[in-house]
């Protein structure tokens, strides 16, 4: 790999990384956010309804924004707002402004997370190695950071403001470095249709009755119906167990602190440490996946991982011990690890579909569900309380356990007389 291509892969890295870990600085410490706005749990899941509308409308508008700016010149917007988002909330008064910084924080989040994708491809595509896998396990590891820092700088009683402010400073100038190494758009290549066309004309005119037979398949190709473009219905199956998966990881990103916090007596820095040891043993999992699909198959790995979260799920719920809760959190993390890239690697390996195409439907339908779940959390939490309001995850985990036997079992290679 050539030294401007190491470049590129790193910039990829830095920017998944640098997402985890303002997204995590800022989840880690919502109970701060709490405290000086003076919101309640049931606002702080309208707040993150609104951050769930505010990414979809970014990831319906994305593909109008890139017609007329490149991958990377969108990443170096996005990444700059969303640390801006980031310090707005911090300075937020009342419930008003949170719900419009977090709106605006969302569509921040999905341009950053498509050209963060598409910019991987590229890397991927110009070194001819695989490396979107790593990138998102560099996002992990940016949210065990974030974890890491708010719990921290909580406590050592630093105020949300000075935290960000002093990540920001840090961020802002490996972002200097990196910004610079992003991959241009790949030129389109040129349209054989005039080289057919030519090849066509010569044919014709060294025989003439490939002339007859060219227009008589013309005719059959014009008066044959078109097919109508539909989206496979695995597609959305693939979409819908990214959403249920999503549902589990969001309850340990938006409420995990909260929970240990309000609900297991915590502190507030051993609150802040939840999705970061969430994410800690995500990432660790991830790194080892694509082994363990391999040789166990895309269904035994949902399975396994579905059950191991949904007892994790169930003794955050039922034990009353913060330090018991974390280390169910982390076990949560190994059992989530496989479902979102099994669901997107299945959808985007679709024949009918193109795989770009693919992957955006899933994840356009996985975050479609940050608009109705945090809020309905939130209406529990505050009606029934935070246990009770988890059992919400749980059942969405048992729907993912339920969901994996669609997907293929053990894929074993060819033999010599097979092949």
């Amino acid at each position: 790999m050539a030294k401007s291509e190491h470049r590129s892969l790193f910039a990829g890295f830095f920017f998944f990384l640098f997402t985890g870990t303002i997204y995590t600085q800022l989840t880690a410490r919502l109970p701060a956010v709490k405290a000086q706005s003076g919101i309640t749990d049931a606002d702080v899941g309208v707040a993150l309804m609104c951050m769930g509308g505010g990414s979809l409308l970014g990831f319906f508008t994305v593909g109008w924004v890139l017609r007329r700016l490149q991958v990377r010149q969108l990443l170096r917007l996005a990444a700059p707002a969303f640390l801006l988002g980031a310090i707005a909330l911090a300075l937020a008064q009342s419930a008003l402004q949170i719900f419009v910084i977090f709106a605006f924080w969302g569509c921040a989040c999905a341009y950053l997370d498509v050209s963060m994708n598409t910019h991987g491809i590229y890397v991927e595509v110009k070194s001819g190695r695989s490396c979107l896998s790593s990138m998102h396990a560099c996002y992990s590891a940016g949210c065990l950071i974030g974890s890491l820092l708010g719990s921290a700088f909580a406590f050592l009683h630093i105020s949300l403001i000075v935290n960000l402010l002093i990540l920001a400073v840090v961020m802002l100038g490996f972002y200097a470095f990196f910004a610079g190494h992003l991959l241009p758009d790949p030129q389109k290549p040129e349209s054989s249709d005039s080289a057919d066309s030519d090849e066509s004309a010569s044919a014709a005119a060294e025989d003439p009755a490939a002339t007859t037979q060219a227009e008589a398949a013309g005719a059959e190709a014009e008066a044959a119906p078109k097919k109508k473009s539909l989206i496979p219905y695995f597609v959305v199956f693939c979409g819908l167990m990214g959403m249920f998966a999503y549902t589990a990881e969001g309850s340990v990103a938006e409420w995990g602190s909260i929970v240990l916090h309000q609900a297991k007596h915590a502190s507030e820095g051993t609150a802040a440490l939840a999705y970061g040891v969430f994410a800690c043993f995500m990432a660790a999992a991830r790194f080892c996946c694509d082994h363990l699909r391999s040789r166990f198959g895309d269904r035994n790995m949902i399975f396994a991982g579905g059950i191991l979260a949904f007892i994790a799920m169930a003794v955050v719920i039922l034990s009353p011990s913060p330090v018991i809760c974390l280390i169910a959190y982390a076990l949560m993390g190994v059992g989530l690890a496989p479902v979102f890239p099994i669901a997107i690697s299945n959808a985007g390996r679709s024949k009918n579909v193109p795989a770009k195409t693919a992957t955006a439907i899933v994840s356009l339908v996985g975050y479609s569900g940050l608009l109705v779940i945090p809020p309905l959390l939130g209406f529990l939490a505050q009606h029934f309380g935070l246990e009770r309001a988890l059992l919400l995850p749980l059942c969405a985990i048992a729907v993912v356990i339920a969901g994996g036997f669609a997907f293929k079992g053990r894929r074993h290679r060819p033999n010599k007389r097979t092949a």
